[in-house]
């Protein structure tokens, strides 16, 4: 205050004084002709009365500041972040309550208490780096630790500090950051699956074509054999590893843009069933099963769905080698915004799997859904790191999420949300009945060499006449002569995707536009490719999966062909 404001504010108030006085005791009114006395004992109690109006307006003065002091004090302890005050020795002189939560711990306990007590032992040279530079360059500090919450899981946290009180203390902000790093390692993931999705359709595009060719003569081999135990054993055993093979393909599939799910809506509680029975039989782990009757349904792809149950089950059996019990639970759940960092809110099942072997080491964990990742040996138990991958990139794909917690010696816990559905179960068509095969002309149009020969083998074997095209514009001409010869098709068979030239899918409308009675499969490495998924609606009347058994080659052409 200026002086000249000072000497204004004490006219005032002595004018106020006087005026108060004369109130009083109008007798005294210094106008008055009076003695010396009178005039001294008048300047006494104007003295007096603006004494008692300075300590009115200091009270005032005071309440207003202690108003002020209370609101701030408030919006101290309640903010979001946590606040802390250390001394240069990293002890805590003041906290607010929300850094109190963060650390689990009363404030009045946390006051004179080393602040890197609380600290996880790996981030301690982080957290002294930064103290020290705090003190040393008088300069705005950082830095990510993690906290070891009293009796909770550890949170994440980036504390930011200042040195003041002329380099006597650090004041520090504390934000709980472990959300958004959960959704940083999600989104990191997204990118390694992204990048391998893109290598990994492209593989099992043409592992699907080796794999067609290599069971289609394993079958044929078969047939042709001469009886014998031995022969029928060792052809079985490698048809089961062309079944396990085409299993990897679609796992590399479902990185892949052409591995989206196919939705219906499906009974979970049913598919959580019949998952843990499949992957726990013959093994010393028994389920527990917690599954309430209410159980929502959703729209999902059952196969792929079962497919992350599977995996998921199958590594608490592993966990467990001695034996023991997996508990499975499913539950309804209403999520709000933000309670799953990566989901939007709304109405979810939510599954868990749990099992009590030696949990995951916690440098492990970030890494757990990367590609190609795993802990497994190379053995009987082969690890090709694609389980997990697998199981995040469907329920991703689906609109869900997982997550994992674990304690090493303890337990390991899986948790799965899949979006739900208020629509009810979809009831089970009746199979198409076997159709009694006839011979018939066939084309195959494939620009895979080993394929053409195959399926055309196959086909001659069931007593078909066979014609084969290696792209669209080679078909074409080959449907238009054996029009012109009287001797048309009765089926063809068309490859979806064909290098350098006309797939399958343009190649059936230039052969409807000569011929709208041409009865037509498409045939694919890829299951979820929209053509296979809505044949009909491109032209054809089925679509056919690479790899095939020829009897599944057998039944469709007898359908497609007809009596």
């Amino acid at each position: 205050m200026s002086p000249l404001a000072s000497n204004a504010d004490d006219t005032s108030r002595r004018a106020r004084a006087e005026e108060s006085l004369r109130d009083q005791h109008p007798a005294t009114a210094p106008n008055l002709n009076v003695a010396d006395t009178q005039h001294l004992l008048h300047e006494l109690q104007v003295h007096q009365i603006e004494l008692e109006m300075q300590n009115d307006e200091l009270q005032r003065a005071r309440d207003k500041v202690e108003q002020e002091m209370e609101k701030y004090s408030d919006l101290y302890d309640f903010a979001p972040v946590g606040y802390v005050t250390l001394d240069r020795q990293g002890v805590i002189t003041e906290a607010n309550l929300t850094c109190a939560g963060l650390l689990g711990i009363e404030r009045a306990q946390l006051i004179k208490r080393r602040f890197g007590l609380c600290v996880s032992t790996a981030h301690l040279p982080q957290y002294n780096a930064f103290l020290k530079r705090v003190f040393e360059s008088q300069a705005r500090a950082t830095c990510e630790v993690t906290l070891l919450k009293n009796g909770e899981f550890p949170i994440d946290v980036l504390i930011e500090g200042v040195a003041a009180a002329l380099g006597r203390e650090c004041r520090a902000a504390v934000t709980d950051i472990t959300e958004r790093k959960r959704a940083d390692v999600d989104r990191l993931v997204l990118s390694k699956l992204e990048s391998t999705g893109i290598l990994a359709g492209g593989i099992a595009h043409d592992f699907n074509n080796l794999l067609t060719v290599i069971f289609l003569n394993l079958e044929l081999g078969r047939m042709l054999a001469p009886a014998g135990e031995e022969w029928g054993q060792r052809l079985g055993e490698a048809k089961k590893a062309i079944l396990m093979a085409r299993d990897l393909t679609q796992q590399l599939l479902t990185f892949a843009e052409g591995g989206a799910p196919v939705l219906k809506v499906i009974d979970l509680a049913t598919t959580i069933r019949e998952s843990a029975a499949l992957a726990l039989s013959g093994s010393r782990v028994q389920a527990e099963l917690h599954i309430p009757d209410n159980l929502w349904t959703a729209e999902a792809d059952a196969g792929q769905i079962r497919q992350v149950l599977r995996n998921l089950i199958l590594n608490a059996r592993e966990a467990m080698p001695e034996g023991g019990v997996v508990t499975i639970q499913a539950e309804n759940v209403a999520l709000r915004a933000h309670h799953v960092p990566v989901l939007p809110d709304g109405r979810y099942v939510r599954m868990s799997i749990v099992d009590r072997g030696n949990g995951i080491p916690k440098d492990v964990l970030p890494k757990i859904f990367d590609p190609y990742f795993s802990t497994k040996q190379r053995g009987e138990q082969k690890g090709m790191g694609l389980g997990l991958t697998l199981c995040h990139t469907i329920l991703q794909k689906h609109g869900g999420a997982i997550a994992v917690e674990s304690a090493v010696g303890f337990e390991t816990t899986f948790i799965l949300y899949l979006p739900a559905s208020g629509k009810v179960t979809e009831v089970a068509s009746t199979a198409a009945p076997v159709v009694k095969p006839r011979h018939g002309r066939v084309l195959i149009m494939d620009d895979e060499e080993g394929i053409r020969l195959s399926v055309g083998t196959a086909l001659r074997h069931l007593g078909h006449d066979v014609e084969t095209a290696e792209n669209g514009q080679r078909a074409l001409d080959v449907f238009a002569r054996a029009r012109d010869a009287k001797r048309p098709f009765d089926a063809v068979i068309l490859d979806l995707t064909v290098r350098g030239g006309m797939g399958g899918r343009e190649t059936m409308l230039e052969l409807l536009k000569v011929d709208p009675t041409v009865k037509g499969i498409v045939m694919s490495g890829y299951a979820s490719d929209p053509v296979v998924l809505d044949f009909a609606r491109h032209g054809f009347q089925a679509a056919l999966e690479k790899p095939f058994a020829i009897s599944h080659l057998r039944d469709m052409l007898a359908r497609v062909m007809g009596p």
